[in-house]
């Protein structure tokens, strides 16, 4: 069993980290995995429907201004996280270096601009990725969240660490 010891970060985030934290968001929030599977229902929907059309009358039947209309579409609703990380990187690049402390009373962070210290309860559940530590709120939205970057640790043994902190004191998902 691990001691309970003081997990230090300090990283500037990258635009990468908060698109993987928001895609881990959307995949553990019922909100999000509602939304992900009625998308890909409308794609499979629209896609039958394009096929069906397509082998009755032909590819003449359908106008090119429909095909792009859905093109387009399709692109914005992928392209939706990527620009809403951009958002926040800007915000977050605002505040500058973050360095934050993880230990048994919660999340200190501390910024150029903003200081914050989270207890524990706030946060609902924790996930981890390959490139980040995500904590999520509990509510439905999965409003909350908190991206941990793994390459802000100082040693990689305190990934561990962070690990045994975060299901000690969160559910995992």
């Amino acid at each position: 069993m691990t001691v309970d010891r003081t997990v230090k970060l300090t990283y500037v985030v990258t635009w990468r980290e908060i698109s993987d934290g928001l895609k881990i968001q959307m995949r553990h929030s019922p909100v999000g995995r509602w939304g992900y599977r009625a998308w890909w229902g409308l794609i499979s929907f629209l896609g039958l429907v394009s096929a069906i059309n397509l082998l009755a009358r032909g590819v003449d039947a359908v106008g090119l201004g429909l095909w792009k209309f859905l093109l387009t579409l399709c692109l914005l609703l992928v392209a939706i996280r990527w620009l809403t990380a951009l958002v926040l990187l800007a915000y977050a690049r605002h505040l500058g270096e973050h360095r934050v402390t993880v230990d048994a009373d919660g999340i200190s962070s501390v910024s150029e601009r903003h200081t914050n210290q989270t207890n524990w309860n706030f946060y609902g559940r924790g996930v981890e990725g390959r490139r980040v530590f995500v904590l999520l709120t509990p509510d439905i939205w999965g409003t909350g969240v908190l991206v941990l970057p793994k390459r802000g640790l100082a040693d990689p043994r305190d990934s561990e660490q962070l690990r045994s902190l975060i299901t000690k004191h969160l559910a995992v998902a």
